[in-house]
This record gives C-alpha cells, sequence and structure tokens, in this order.
C-alpha cells in the first residue's frame, strides 16, 4: 500500500511543475544579473523542459527587457547559452530601432542576433534596410547581406540603393560593397565600394551632385565629398567636371575654436581648356577667420584672390559659387567677401584691442585689382591706428576725444610712401533751454607724408605736411506725444519730432600738393551724389561750408509681450533735409574742383511698417531748380514670420547714372512646392541683366531642384536631386532673406547631412 502511493505522488508532482511553467508570464534567468534589467517571457502557451533547461513558448511570444522587446509566433530560449530562437512574424525592438523578419536567433546576454528574411527599420534618419540576412553585430550596428536601402515608405520606392554586403553604424555610416544606385527600381549608376549616412550628427560621405547645362561651358557635374575630421574641423572635397573647359578641384577647410572663434578657408583650381579663355590657369582662394585672443582682443583675417577678372563670372555656379559662399560667410563670420563682379579683390588682415578707453588697431590689407586700365590701389602693409572715446575733462561741458593712424602705403612699380594722421577733437554737448541741444565738434587735423618712391607727374619733395581744422555745429530739439494713453494702459502711439540745423566748416587744400595714398586724402564728394545735402555720416576733410537744414519724424508703438514686458516697435520714419552752400566749388573723389550750385536737392527719405513683416521705402532727391528728381529709391519688402513668402522689389534712379528694377521672390506655394525668382533689368539701355528662375519639387523621400539663369553672355540650367535622410534636405533660402546675418548662427563647422 505504501509503494502504490508514492508512484502517484510523482503524476501529481509533474503536474504542478509543467503548471507554474505555463503561466502567461515567466521571469528568466532568476538570479543572474544583465545589462540593462532582467528578462521576461509573456505567450499564450510555456512549456519547461528541465533536462536541457529550455523554454518553450507559443502564440504571441514577447520577450522584453526595458525598453527591448521581441516578439514571435513561437521562440525557444535556452538557459544555458542565453539564445532565444524566434520563427515566424519575428519583431526586434531596440530603441527607436526596429528589425524584422521570418526566422532568427538573438542572443540575450549580448543582445546581438540575426534575423532571416529581414529588414530594417532605423527612425533617426528614416531609413529602412531589406535583406536576405540582417545580423545586429553590436549596440549600434548591423550587417546586412543581399540589401536594398531606401528612405521611402512604399513598398516600391522612387529611390533605393541594393548592395551585396552592408555595414551599418549608427552616428557614424554604412559601408556598402557591390551598391547599385536606382530610381523606381532601374539601375542608373554601379559603384564596387560606397558609404552612406545614417546618423544625425557630422559624418563623412559623399554630397548629391548636381547636373547643369551652360551654354558657354557645356554641360557641369559636381560631386562633393564631405569629411568630418573631428568635433571641431572638417572639410570638403569638390570634384567638378566642365565638358566644355575640363576638370575643376576644389577643398574647403573649417574649423571652429574656443569662445566662437574660427575660420574657413576655400580654394578651386582648373586647367582651362578653351582658347578664349583669360589663362589656362585658373584658380580662386577665399576664406575668413576670426579668433578672440583674450577679453580685450581679437583678429580677424580675410583671403580673396583670383587669378583673372572673369574667373567669379564664369563658375558663378553650384557648390563653388561665389554668392553662395559669400552668404555663408556673411552668416557665419559678420562680413562677406566683394560682389563677384567687383573688379577689386581685398584679402586684410586685423589685430584690434577694445577697451572701455578707446581702441587699438594693427592692419594690413592688400589688394588685387583686375582692370588694368585702372590705377592699381595703394596695399597697406602695416596700419596702425589708435583712438578714443569722448572722455570728460573735469567739470567742463566738454570731452575730448584723439584719432590718430599710420599707415605705409606701396604700389608693385609705382608711389611708396607713409602717412601719420593725428587729429584731436574737443566736443561740447549743451542745453542753453529746454528742449534745445547744442552739439559742437572742433578738430585739428596734422597730417605728414614721406615719399619712399616718387612717379612722375607726382608731388615733389621727401617731407610733406597738411594742417587742416573741423567744424561742427548742431542745434536739434526733441519734441513727443502720445495717442491712446489713458491710464494704465500697456499699448499707445508715440510721434516724436525732431528738427535741426547743422553748420559744417573745413577749409579747401590744394589736392596735387599730397601723394595720393587714399582717395579721401583728394576729395570727399562721389560725381554721382554730388547733389546730395551733406549728412551725418559723411566724413570729408576739406572743401566744405555749408549748412544743413531739416527735421525727421518718428511714429512708434509701444505693446506689451505675452511675458508682460514692454516692446517698441517702428511704425513709420521719415527724414527731409536740404543743404546750402557758401561755395560755388567742390572738391570730386579724384581730387579734381567741380562747379556746386548753392542749394542741394531736397532729399526725403521714408520707411512705413503697417505690419512687422512688410516694409515699404521711398527716398527721392528733388532738385529746387525746376529740374524734377535728380534720384528715386522705391522698395517694397515683405516676409513672413514662416520664412515661406519673401517679396523684395526695388527700383533705383540717378540721373544719369541708373535706372535700374530689381526684383527677388521666393514663395511655398504648397508643402511639396517652393519656387523663386531674382531679376534686374536696366532702363538706360532696355536691358535685362540676369535672371535667375528656381522651382523646388520635394516630396516625402525625394525631390528635385530645377534652375534657370540667364545672363547677357550666357544661359544656364541646373538639376540637383533632394535625398533626405542621404543628402542635405532644402533648408537655406535660395534668397538673402533681410534678417539673415551673423545674429542667426555662430561661428561653427556646418554640418551637411
Amino acid at each position: 500500500m505504501r509503494v502504490r502511493r508514492s508512484w502517484m505522488v510523482v503524476p501529481l508532482l509533474l503536474a504542478l511543475l509543467l503548471g507554474a511553467a505555463g503561466a502567461e508570464e515567466v521571469d528568466l534567468f532568476q538570479g543572474e544579473r544583465f545589462q540593462g534589467g532582467a528578462w521576461r517571457l509573456r505567450a499564450e502557451k510555456v512549456l519547461y523542459d528541465a533536462g536541457d533547461r529550455t523554454y518553450t513558448a507559443e502564440g504571441r511570444v514577447e520577450v522584453v527587457q526595458g525598453d527591448r522587446r521581441l516578439s514571435a509566433d513561437q521562440a525557444v530560449v535556452h538557459e544555458t547559452t542565453k539564445v532565444a530562437t524566434l520563427q515566424g512574424r519575428v519583431v526586434i525592438v531596440a530603441g527607436e530601432d526596429i528589425l524584422t523578419g521570418e526566422s532568427g536567433a538573438f542572443n540575450l546576454a549580448t543582445r546581438m542576433g540575426e534575423l532571416q528574411g529581414a529588414r530594417l527599420f532605423v527612425k533617426r534618419n528614416h531609413f529602412h534596410v531589406d535583406g536576405r540576412l540582417i545580423r545586429k553585430t553590436g549596440e549600434n550596428s548591423y550587417y546586412a547581406e543581399g540589401v536594398k536601402v531606401t528612405t521611402c515608405d512604399a513598398d516600391r520606392p522612387f529611390w533605393s540603393f541594393t548592395a551585396d554586403r552592408l555595414t551599418v553604424v549608427q552616428e557614424g555610416q554604412a559601408t556598402a560593397h557591390g551598391a547599385s544606385f536606382r530610381l523606381a527600381g532601374v539601375p542608373v549608376l554601379y559603384m564596387p565600394w560606397t558609404m552612406l549616412p545614417v546618423g544625425t550628427q557630422r559624418q563623412s560621405g559623399f554630397l548629391m551632385p548636381n547636373v547643369a547645362f551652360h551654354r558657354t561651358s557645356g554641360s557641369v557635374v559636381e560631386l562633393p565629398f564631405y569629411w568630418a575630421i573631428t568635433n571641431h574641423m572638417d572639410a570638403t572635397f569638390f570634384q567638378t567636371v566642365i565638358t566644355s573647359r575640363g576638370y575643376l578641384q576644389g577643398l574647403e577647410y573649417r574649423y571652429r575654436s574656443h569662445r566662437e572663434g574660427g575660420g574657413t578657408i576655400r580654394g578651386s583650381y582648373l586647367y582651362d581648356r578653351k582658347d578664349t579663355a583669360p589663362t589656362h590657369h585658373r584658380f580662386w582662394v577665399a576664406g575668413m577667420m576670426n579668433q578672440p585672443l583674450g577679453d580685450h582682443w581679437q583678429f580677424r583675417g580675410t583671403v580673396d584672390r583670383v587669378s583673372d577678372g572673369a574667373y567669379l563670372k564664369d563658375f558663378n555656379f553650384g557648390y563653388l559659387g561665389a554668392p553662395r559662399y559669400s552668404r555663408d560667410l556673411l552668416r557665419d563670420y559678420g562680413r562677406d567677401l566683394e560682389a563677384e563682379d567687383v573688379k577689386t579683390r581685398v584679402s586684410h588682415a586685423v589685430l584690434s584691442g577694445t577697451y572701455p578707453w578707446g581702441n587699438f588697431t594693427a592692419y594690413g590689407r592688400f589688394y588685387q585689382h583686375l582692370r588694368s586700365p585702372e590705377p592699381l590701389p595703394y596695399q597697406r602693409m602695416p596700419g596702425l591706428a589708435f583712438s578714443t572715446v569722448s572722455l570728460p575733462v573735469g567739470q567742463l561741458p566738454l570731452r575730448v576725444a584723439v584719432d590718430s593712424s599710420y599707415t605705409y602705403f606701396y604700389q608693385k612699380d609705382g608711389q611708396k610712401g607713409q602717412r601719420l594722421d593725428l587729429h584731436p577733437q574737443i566736443l561740447c554737448n549743451l542745453q542753453p533751454v529746454p528742449a534745445l541741444q547744442l552739439q559742437s565738434r572742433v578738430g585739428f587735423r596734422e597730417t605728414l607724408f614721406r615719399i619712399n618712391q616718387h612717379v612722375p607727374d607726382g608731388p615733389t619733395g621727401n617731407y610733406l605736411g597738411r594742417t587742416l581744422y573741423d567744424l561742427k555745429v548742431s542745434l536739434a530739439s526733441h519734441w513727443f506725444k502720445d495717442f491712446g494713453r489713458d491710464g494704465d494702459r500697456p499699448e499707445y502711439l508715440r510721434h516724436l519730432l525732431r528738427p535741426e540745423i547743422s553748420y559744417w566748416n573745413m577749409p579747401r587744400y590744394d589736392a596735387r600738393r599730397f601723394p595720393a595714398f587714399d582717395p579721401y586724402d583728394l576729395g570727399w564728394r562721389d560725381r554721382a551724389n554730388r547733389n546730395l545735402p551733406l549728412r551725418e555720416g559723411d566724413d570729408p576733410l576739406g572743401g566744405v561750408n555749408a549748412v544743413t537744414y531739416g527735421f525727421s519724424s518718428h511714429l512708434l508703438r509701444r505693446e506689451q509681450t505675452r511675458q508682460g514686458q514692454a516692446a517698441v516697435r517702428d511704425i513709420l520714419w521719415f527724414r527731409f533735409t536740404q543743404s546750402a552752400f557758401f561755395t560755388s566749388t567742390s572738391m570730386a573723389l579724384d581730387g579734381t574742383t567741380y562747379s556746386q550750385r548753392r542749394f542741394s536737392d531736397l532729399l526725403g527719405e521714408l520707411e512705413f511698417y503697417p505690419w512687422r513683416r512688410l516694409t515699404l521705402g521711398f527716398t527721392g532727391g528733388v532738385s529746387p531748380y525746376r529740374e524734377g528728381f535728380n534720384r528715386a529709391n522705391v522698395k517694397v519688402v515683405f516676409y513672413d514670420r514662416q520664412r515661406e513668402k519673401y517679396l523684395n522689389i526695388n527700383y533705383l534712379y540717378i540721373k544719369n547714372y541708373a535706372n535700374q528694377i530689381n526684383i527677388t521672390s521666393y514663395l511655398d506655394l504648397l508643402p511639396s512646392v517652393k519656387t523663386w525668382l531674382t531679376t534686374s533689368y536696366t532702363l538706360l539701355n532696355n536691358r535685362k541683366l540676369e535672371r535667375q528662375y528656381g522651382i523646388i519639387l520635394q516630396r516625402q523621400c525625394w525631390g528635385v531642384a530645377v534652375s534657370y539663369t540667364a545672363r547677357p553672355d550666357d544661359q544656364r540650367v541646373g538639376v540637383s536631386l533632394i535625398l533626405p535622410g542621404l543628402t542635405e534636405r532644402f533648408k537655406k533660402m535660395p534668397v538673402r532673406m533681410p534678417d539673415e546675418g551673423r545674429e542667426d548662427k555662430p561661428v561653427a563647422v556646418q554640418a551637411v547631412k
């Protein structure tokens, strides 16, 4: 009887064990510790084999650890090897990445594994990778065979890469062997080896090629390569084939240092096969540097050298175009290069120290003159300048200031010499009666010249001196009135009115007695601006005896932000000025004398801001001698806060000099369609100067940008394919918005993804 009872206990114990193992959720590997926490197994049915130490699960199987999840129809988990063998609708979720397949195995200890008939989705840049085999080789790395890569969600993607083997490292790159680029499933490019970007950070790889067709240069193909050298420096290699000219190689190096310091340098070279080229060896080197040196000192440098005067016009397109590069420099360094049509390129280095009491500057400036018939500008190396702020004189209502400079000027085959300029000033600011302000300035300027090398028809003597004085007295008043200011109401309008009259007196001197080192050593008025009144900001050396009078009117609106802070914005600004000259002649910039009427044009300037993003402006100069308008400048500027719509219309008229219309527009018509237009037209000879048209079509996983440029001597068509995830999305505006500048972005290495 006792033996019979003992045999009945064994089936009961087995039933209890199997019943416990068949629960919906089981803790795996109890007593063991894993990186990321414990693993748990869930399924409709779970069986445990104590002999093999395996769990067999069926029906909605899930193996979970934190944000990692493995799911399948069936799974076998080995306690000894920690390997889970998965079958049927396998899904592996690791963070934001999803790996699916038909069958595979996953090591729960090392968190590595592989799937057959698999698909990987990398969420960070929307990558889809389909492969015969995909193996997870590390925390953020994969290996795949027989793969297709795309960012398109459709089953039949617009574009894709196929490869025999692919190695993927997140926040790095994907290395492909035996790769083929396909459009709509049709292979268009075979690459034995290539790299594809698969991260959101800076990384090396090819940028998207540009294709263009020029009337004068033929077909153009650009294929840049971006190299992320370190976290604070990178480089881009620009490979460009121009069928009618040859092969152009470009290189751009960028770096960033402490305190927002940084620099960039770009160079390009082409051996031009075209017979009409100015020279066969054509190049351009340009770049900038901003480098703080302590709390008070800073170094700034600019390089701009070109092989010939036509280079920037002939190669003004694509990645290496001068306008695009100059615009990037303005954003990153707060200054830009000379426009591509300017025939004098300027390179300079400036070391400046700024203190509360003044500024010291050491500099060198080198000019490259590209138009031979005109005289070569003087190189300035070295140059020194010292200036102070206006400093108080005891308890007197006087202040003193000093401006001084020393410069060595030279030409390769011309005059050489030195100039020392000392300019102390006494300033007085008084308020004789309420609402009336008197400002005066008296300066004494002594300039010494040392001529090291003379030229024919130039001034004689080795040492020359020039003594001048300058006097300015201004009388102004401020009146204002508020509208809608009731009690504590935070919003109201304020109208400001400022009448002003100023007297200028600077003696005339004979410019021919002194070397023409600087245009401002000769005169002060450009002939195209000869009828303008004398205004604040003009800085003539001599030959001025005039009274300027006028008034300005300003309408402001005071508002309150959502945070309760006061904000003031412009509504309307208007200024009217005219000058009366006591001399009948004036000094031109070239040192010659020209006739001058007693009264200048009546100059009116207006800007109206009916909305925050709309500016209406007008400047007009009307002759008091019944000659009508001598000048006019009309502008309309509109852009929205989202930077999706922009319009700039400008009309410029200067009698006998300019009569031109400039239009720039950018419209985000639809979420996937953008277009832009720039055109310039001169009415002097009814000639279109330049026109640019462009349209951008961007879909979920692809886009195309087409542009057309018509110049008097050339027509160009450009086509760029945009592949999000592989190439840069269209983020840069094709036109310059009004608020672009250094405040948009600090000096930094630009990442292209």
